[in-house]
């Protein structure tokens, strides 16, 4: 369906790009390639215990939210098991590990100027506001100029793409 509202265009990183190639590589290989990580200072595994934790305050989170307590959620946050800097993929190591005759296909992949498309959606009714992934909102899309769905903060069929929410919200 044509789109009658703006969507965000996100450029992938090179580690985005080869780790989405290398998804697609291992998807019907028996052997699976796994990558290789720079581990950054600072940056911690959680334990079985720490996840169960944040589980417990994530879901705590969640109830703030639904109550409108932003003080509560942010205070619960600060909670949370400080992990540090995620892993990157080492693209040149993990490279090595592919056979020779299947690496153009992630140096092909790498040169490519690929992208992630979201949205920012807003509720009419509660006015919660929420980047969605296009592809997501595209496949819920039934008919219609535009897609509506519930919002995740009030639960009514209220939740649209953010410029027609300004031109409903300016009428």
């Amino acid at each position: 369906m044509p789109k009658s509202f703006n969507t965000i265009k996100r450029y992938l990183s090179d580690e985005e790009k080869f780790e989405d190639a290398l998804f697609e590589y291992n998807f019907d290989k028996a052997t699976q390639i796994e990558p290789i990580y720079i581990y950054p200072e600072g940056y911690h595994e959680m334990t079985d215990e720490e996840i169960e934790h944040d589980e417990v305050i994530s879901q705590k989170i969640f109830e703030a939210e639904m109550n409108d307590d932003k003080e509560e959620a942010d205070r619960l946050r600060e909670l949370l098991t400080p992990i540090g800097s995620m892993p990157i993929i080492n693209i040149e190591k993990t490279l090595e590990l592919i056979p020779i005759e299947d690496r153009q296909f992630f140096i092909d992949e790498l040169d490519k100027d690929s992208y992630e498309e979201t949205v920012i959606m807003k509720c009419l009714k509660c006015d919660f506001e929420e980047e969605a992934p296009y592809d997501i909102i595209e496949e819920c899309w039934d008919s219609g100029p535009y897609p509506i769905s519930y919002c995740p903060h009030c639960d009514k069929p209220k939740f649209v793409p953010i410029d027609i929410y300004n031109k409903k919200k300016k009428k």
